[in-house]
């Protein structure tokens, strides 16, 4: 094998990765190619002359085809005028005879002389239309003779005609005679009209019979022309490719021709590692590449100039005589070795070699590539892996790392077999065998975390079951590590055991809920006390002055004061109400239990009792809109919820101002709705205010315990309803209250839980 004029191989092309391309023996393949490529183009070229020839003779044929079928449908449109000419010629014929009749009517009706000369006119022109109808059949046998009848029948029609007008000269009031002719006339006239009947009928099947033949003429030529046209074009596009095909080809033989002359060429300028060629026998540099002059530093004239022990390490050298021996007889090589650059710079590279003949000497070509980062970066791996491995088996937390498609444990540190109580070798056996330690009330909820966050970064808090049955909770980080691609091939996790924190946040929250709790009695027993300490002191004052009083009082003086008894006695019964019926709600035994209730009586009397009650000055508005009254409901959490929201809207409400109070039913509920023009609620506290002993910040002065409304709520869910508020500050409130209208018959009973 000859590469450019220097060097030859013995052997077949060698297999160097970085050389792309195959190196042929000698010039004569490309010969024997070239001969087979004009043996086949001279075929394709006889093939393209045939190709060309039939296409040009089937374009010829369809022409002329084509010419034919066109003269013929124009002589068929010849013969269609003339059937047309001819059936029109006929029916001149008889207009005119008709022509003659109606101006012989016309003339014996009214006697008027120009009658008469349109009459002698039609007479006249007959005989001229029906010669000129013979001939336009006399290539018609058939119409000839149907003309033949045809025109004694006209001229016996034309005679009576005439003798009607001569025997109207002659007497013209004899009408009979008259009559006569005409009926006479009458039964001519239809058997002309039957002539004239077949007449049109054969015209029409010549005419029929030409467009078929001039429909069936159309489409043979249509179908011709696509044929041939489309084979035309078959051809020619076989042509084409043919041509095509051939210039392809040898621009592809030609191109090649040039890439293997300039691959030759540049066999060492373009590789990209350093290349060169030595002499096995005193080891002499024969050849050598760009690359590996700008690698070693040397220029070309030094590497020619000097051996292959030249850029060896000195202590290496002997090794390097022991083994050319063996190098002549191998064909390729790969090996290890360090260089030594012009600078005195040590490198490791890669060596791959092959044996060949230079110039007719025995000789290597060799390719060296600088492994030497390489070589550093996987020095540096093996340091870096000692230390994670030092680190991750002296820390307290559990790394993992585990294969992102096989779920393979690639690595697990020694923590796991200190916090999950089991040795590593199980995890690596079987890597979900960790879910057997979970705990079964967290269990599901692990696994569905797993595979909802695949690939996904998560945390996640759950419970283990240690062989000894101590249970310990764990903290787990896991995240996904990418390649350079961008993908995801493994998957890493941090598990940290955490029972100790979890049992300081135990505790800590006991502390907290114990501190709420009793900050929570303190505030509930300050409001209770103090709450009930108003209405009491009424009532002492109250009981004093009645017993101090004198018989002299008047009895309004004393209603006064039994009215202010009576009032602060409800509200003390009002306030009870609330802490028991809350307290119940808390502990899930506030029973529910409906019966019939009218709506409008029952708001009807709560108002008043409330009226009377609070003897609040303001207007009450009460309107009702049921359709209907009798729901079924619980009366006295019903009471309690109307009461505390007509209560608010009378405390947080000017005296002047006005409390719509409605009552409507819509969609199977009962609807509630009562409206103040009051100081309003701001919205970022209208979700705490059904919360209990919370009240708005804007109330000023105003006395309250802050359980009205959360009384309101529950009651209203017992019911299965809902509440809703619509409030602005400085306006006014309003509360709507949704109720089913209906529940089952009978008594029925829910807890709140």
């Amino acid at each position: 094998m000859v590469i450019g004029n220097y060097f030859s191989i013995p052997h077949s092309p060698f297999p160097i990765p970085h050389f792309p391309f195959p190196i042929p023996h000698s010039p004569f393949p490309i010969f024997f190619t070239i001969q087979a490529l004009h043996m086949k183009w001279s075929l394709e070229r006889k093939i393209i002359a045939v190709g060309f020839g039939l296409a040009v003779l089937i374009i010829a044929i369809v022409n002329i085809i084509s010419y034919q079928n066109t003269d013929k449908l124009f002589a068929r449109e010849r013969q269609l005028e003339y059937s047309y000419e001819v059936i029109q010629k006929v029916r001149d014929v008889l207009t005119t005879v008709r022509d003659a009749e109606k101006a012989r009517r016309s003339y014996i009706t009214t006697g008027n002389n120009s009658y008469l000369e349109t009459y002698n006119t039609a007479i006249q022109s007959v005989e001229a239309k029906l010669t000129d109808a013979q001939r336009a059949t006399t290539n018609n046998p058939t119409q000839q003779q149907r003309l033949d009848i045809l025109k004694p029948l006209i001229a016996q029609r034309v005679s009576l005609l005439k003798q009607s007008i001569d025997f109207y000269k002659r007497n013209k009031s004899n009408t009979a005679i008259q009559l006569y002719f005409t009926d006479k006339s009458i039964t001519i006239q239809d058997q002309i009209w039957q002539i004239i009947t077949q007449l049109e009928k054969e015209e029409q099947s010549l005419v029929q019979r030409h467009q078929a033949r001039s429909d069936a003429s159309f489409r043979f030529l249509i179908i011709a022309k696509i044929t041939g046209y489309w084979v035309s074009f078959a051809l020619l596009f076989i042509v084409y490719s043919l041509l095509h095909r051939q210039i392809s080809t040898r621009q592809q033989l030609e191109d090649t021709l040039r890439e293997s002359q300039q691959r030759y060429r540049n066999l060492f300028e373009v590789n990209p590692h350093p290349l060169w060629v030595y002499d096995l026998e005193n080891l002499n540099f024969l050849a050598v590449n760009e690359v590996a002059i700008k690698q070693y530093g040397y220029s070309q004239s030094e590497f020619l100039s000097m051996t292959i022990k030249d850029i060896r390490p000195p202590e290496e050298v002997p090794a390097l005589l022991d083994r050319i021996p063996g190098l002549r007889w191998a064909d390729k090589r790969f090996a290890t070795r360090r260089h030594k650059k012009r600078d005195g710079t040590e490198i490791d590279v890669e060596i791959t070699s092959h044996e060949l003949t230079f110039k007719g000497r025995p000789a290597r070509l060799v390719l060296a590539r600088d492994i030497t980062q390489q070589k550093q970066a996987q020095s540096a791996l093996a340091a870096s892996e000692e230390k994670f491995r030092q680190i991750a088996e002296n820390i307290h937390e559990i790394f993992w790392m585990r294969d992102a498609k096989s779920d393979i444990v690639l690595y697990v540190n020694p923590a796991y077999e200190k916090i999950w109580g089991r040795s590593c070798e199980s995890l690596y056996i079987n890597p979900q065998s960790f879910l057997d330690a979970v705990h079964p009330e967290d269990k599901s909820r692990v696994i569905a975390n797993l595979e909802n966050n695949i690939k996904k970064e998560f945390e996640i808090e759950y419970r283990i079951v240690r062989p000894d049955d101590s249970v310990r909770w764990v903290w787990e980080h896991s995240f996904p590590i990418k390649n350079r691609l961008g993908k995801i091939y493994r998957r890493a996790v941090v598990t940290q055991d955490i029972t100790e924190r979890k049992r300081a946040e135990e505790v800590q929250r006991n502390l907290e809920k114990e501190l709420e709790l009793n900050e929570l009695k303190i505030r509930f027993f300050s409001m209770v006390s103090h709450e009930f300490r108003t209405p009491l002191s009424t009532i002492l004052i109250s009981a004093q002055v009645l017993e101090n009083s004198n018989k002299e009082w008047s009895e309004e003086k004393k209603l006064k004061n039994l009215h202010r008894i009576q009032s602060s006695a409800k509200t003390m019964t009002q306030l009870l109400t609330d802490i028991l019926t809350l307290t119940r709600a808390e502990a899930g035994k506030l029973e529910f239990r409906p019966q019939p209730l009218d709506l409008e009586d029952f708001c009807f009397s709560l108002l008043e009792e409330i009226k009377f009650s609070t003897r609040a000055e303001k207007d009450i508005l009460f309107v009702s809109k049921c359709s209907q009254r009798i729901a079924w409901m619980d009366e006295r959490m019903l009471r309690s919820i109307v009461t505390n929201l007509v209560d608010n809207a009378i405390k947080y409400s000017p005296d002047d101002s006005q409390i719509y109070f409605t009552l409507a039913d819509e969609s199977g509920q009962a609807i509630f709705q009562i409206q103040d023009q009051g100081i309003g609620i701001c919205q970022e506290e209208e979700e705490q205010l059904y919360q209990a002993f919370q009240r708005g910040e804007n109330v000023g002065d105003v006395t309250g315990t802050g359980l009205g409304l959360a009384v309101v709520k529950k009651c209203v869910e017992l019911h299965g309803g809902s509440i809703k508020l619509e409030s602005k500050v400085g306006v006014g409130t309003t509360f709507t209250v949704k109720i089913p209208w209906k529940s089952d018959l009978g008594e029925v009973k829910r807890s709140l839980h």
